[in-house]
């Protein structure tokens, strides 16, 4: 169950393709599970990282995703995203399913909704916290996720058409501001916690994956290979060509810069803000998808590390090249 099951299979964002370079990448398979399983969240803080998916599956790893253990299940449900930024950590998932762990305990927390929630961001305190999903679902909290609100929106003034989209991705900025993206390239903001919210962006196809670091400088990926970039913290989006026609579910930045996506069948990687990208050619990496995506600090090493993620409820560690 991808977040792009709910999207339509539309054209893009169309442009010259850039230049495509390969590489090989020395995969490390630290987890895997059955041909049925699947893993869709991902997070790390420090070296703690927790992994989320089918039927209530939760990994975890202290060692910054070299090995995992499998906590027992507290539902059948499927968790689709998880945040770990926070003194408390949130799960989400089908159903409306909302959960708060604090230490090894975990709380069932009513969401009042029953639609899916796909993606779940906290601010850098965790006081405020904010969840989407299917049919224009949002939730906010500000009470570091102990009870939530619904933020309602007039979707026709939004999109000039009935309909609910189906929001995929939400980040929480340092300042409060939050960016949510989702079907339509739809990129929608709010400075006030919610009340009221802005429309930054609006194409054809959905966007998947969202990520806005500390300088405003941000992407959002989604089908088709579509990459938006922004340098003003999401307000102004703007098409960057990829080498893929595929679909990428996520999207990060190195610390020097480099554009990093993964997605189905797709690992990509640009060093120059999208001019050229390198495509990775690992076995692993070329057969599978991947949803989850974080990146670990170089440390002593040449590169930073990436933990993937995905199909088989698999977890894949590498250093990029």
């Amino acid at each position: 169950m991808l977040r792009l099951i709910f999207g339509c299979l539309c054209l893009t964002f169309a442009s010259s393709a850039p230049v495509l370079a390969g590489a090989d990448a020395e995969v490390k398979v630290v987890s895997l599970g059955t041909a049925h399983e699947a893993l869709y969240g991902l997070c790390l803080r420090d070296s703690r990282a927790v992994a989320v998916g089918q039927h209530g599956l939760v990994l975890e790893s202290s060692d910054s995703g070299d090995t995992w253990t499998e906590l027992d299940r507290f539902t059948d449900a499927a968790l689709l995203d998880v945040d770990c930024g926070g003194t408390t950590e949130l799960y989400v998932g089908q159903g409306g399913e909302l959960y708060r762990r604090q230490g090894d305990d975990f709380e069932a927390v009513e969401s009042g909704t029953d639609a899916r929630l796909m993606s779940v961001a906290q601010s850098p305190d965790g006081s405020v916290a904010v969840a989407v999903g299917a049919f224009g679902a949002i939730l906010v909290s500000a009470d570091f996720g102990k009870t939530w609100q619904l933020s309602t929106l007039d979707w026709f003034a939004v999109l000039d058409d009935y309909v609910e989209p189906h929001l995929y991705d939400v980040h929480i900025a340092d300042d409060g501001q939050i960016t949510v993206i989702g079907e339509f390239a739809l990129v929608i903001q709010s400075r006030d916690g919610g009340v009221t919210w802005q429309k930054r962006h609006q194409g054809e196809s959905s966007l998947f994956g969202l990520y806005i670091d500390n300088t405003g400088t941000g992407y959002a990926v989604g089908q088709e290979g579509a990459l938006l970039t922004t340098t003003d913290a999401g307000e102004v989006w703007a098409p960057v060509a990829t080498p893929t026609n595929d679909i990428l579910l996520s999207v990060s930045r190195t610390a020097a810069g480099d554009i990093v996506s993964s997605g189905i069948r797709k690992f990509i990687v640009s060093r120059d803000h999208g001019a050229t990208w390198t495509e990775y050619s690992s076995p692993a990496l070329t057969t599978g998808w991947y949803q989850g995506l974080e990146l670990l600090p170089a440390g002593e090493a040449a590169n930073p590390a990436v933990l993937l993620a995905g199909h088989q409820a698999s977890i894949l560690k590498f250093e990029l090249k």
